[in-house]
């Protein structure tokens, strides 16, 4: 009897983002505090997409939580010059979910969370409207996982 194969999830330690996070230039926009909250919204969005069904809702509340945690922080930590509007980039939080046939949200979860994570380990500046679009479309990704998750329970509850 072999044992069944489960996916090991490695969390990035405190130590190993805090040196990522002093390597940023000291002239970004971006302040340290925002980037760890970036770190813990992709440390949200890792055990969310690797968790088993019976975890995943609660999960993916936080890791969307998250998000907003950032988003919320980059608009109290910008500049008064930046208008709300540039912080959020080029998809409103109300836009439509970009649900359907073929949509994999799971796989567009990922692809977003590893947007953010590249950002996050970038030497090159990031301003923050990037930074709010990357995690806005995580945002986007989410909300449609959700919705996929919670359809999905809904229809192996009837």
């Amino acid at each position: 009897m072999t044992a069944p194969t489960h996916e090991t999830q490695v969390v990035m330690p405190d130590a190993v983002i805090a040196q990522v996070i002093q390597l940023k230039d000291p002239d970004e926009a971006i302040s340290s505090a925002i980037w760890w909250r970036v770190a813990e919204l992709l440390r949200a969005c890792t055990t969310a997409t690797a968790s088993g069904p019976h975890l995943t809702t609660t999960l993916l509340e936080h890791a969307f939580n998250a998000t907003d945690d950032v988003l919320s922080s980059l608009s109290a930590d910008t500049e008064p010059s930046t208008s709300p509007s540039e912080l959020d980039g080029v998809l409103p939080r109300d836009a439509a979910l970009p649900l359907g046939a073929g949509y994999d949200a799971l796989a567009a979860t990922r692809r977003s969370c590893l947007r953010v994570a590249r950002l996050l380990f970038s030497l090159d500046a990031t301003t923050p409207a990037m930074l709010a679009t990357s995690v806005n479309q995580l945002r986007r990704a989410l909300a449609a996982w959700r919705f996929e998750a919670l359809d999905a329970r809904v229809n192996t509850a009837h």
